[in-house]
């Protein structure tokens, strides 16, 4: 279904530092994800290692680039031995150069984990930024309004919102549609509960794949 393929890139996208300070990267198995190399070309393809999952456990791994755009990838199955990891990522020839995140997510234990790596690639784009978000931050009940950009005529969009504890707190699937220049809005108000943190709202074309994650923040 397109929501369970869409929910594959669900629990965030992994933005930052903020990713790191999940509650799940703070289990007693201490889970890790390590690159073996910190700097590669466009077009390279990079190993992952990870451990502290729990064994057996489907992993969902998404890499996420400088412009937010989150790209995914391939799935890895936690080993018997320490539940480790091990899988390789290919990034696209004319990739943007700069800092990339690769986040991966045990759907069973629920542990997120994030390592970072430089790439060299091209220049970022002059153009409109791949998405925005008005205002940045603002306490529960703030009113804000997303715009990403880049997607196909008239596409329809899902989106969703994970929150500072690597939960999904709202999925909206096939509910919106881009307009004939590709531009997508979506207005969203924090519940008046919601928690305190750093939040990412991940927005993906149905037909595209294309997915841009907006981080904000829900201040006190």
């Amino acid at each position: 279904m397109i929501y369970h393929r869409s929910m594959r890139r669900a629990v965030v996208v992994l933005f930052g530092a903020a990713l790191l300070a999940f509650p799940s990267a703070a289990l007693a198995a201490d889970p890790a994800l390590q690159p073996e190399q910190l700097t590669i070309e466009a077009g390279q393809t990079i190993t992952f290692n990870g451990s502290g999952f729990t064994p057996g456990e489907r992993v969902v791994t998404w890499a996420t680039a400088p412009d937010q755009a989150v790209i995914g990838g391939p799935y890895a199955d936690a080993g018997q031995d320490g539940g480790q990891i091990a899988f390789r990522f290919t990034v696209l020839s004319n990739a943007l150069g700069g800092r990339w995140a690769m986040t991966a997510y045990g759907r069973a234990s629920k542990i997120l984990v994030v390592a970072f790596f430089d790439v060299r690639g091209r220049a970022p784009d002059a153009a409109t930024p791949p998405a925005a978000v008005a205002p940045e931050s603002g306490p529960p009940e703030t009113r804000f309004a997303f715009a990403a950009f880049g997607y196909e005529k008239r596409e329809r969009v899902s989106y969703w919102l994970t929150g500072p504890d690597g939960k999904v707190n709202a999925a909206y699937p096939d509910s919106v549609t881009a307009t004939n220049e590709g531009r997508v809005d979506v207005v969203w108000t924090a519940p008046s509960d919601a928690l305190l943190g750093t939040w990412v709202i991940t927005i993906q074309g149905l037909k595209s794949n294309r997915a841009r994650g907006v981080p904000f923040e829900i201040r006190s």
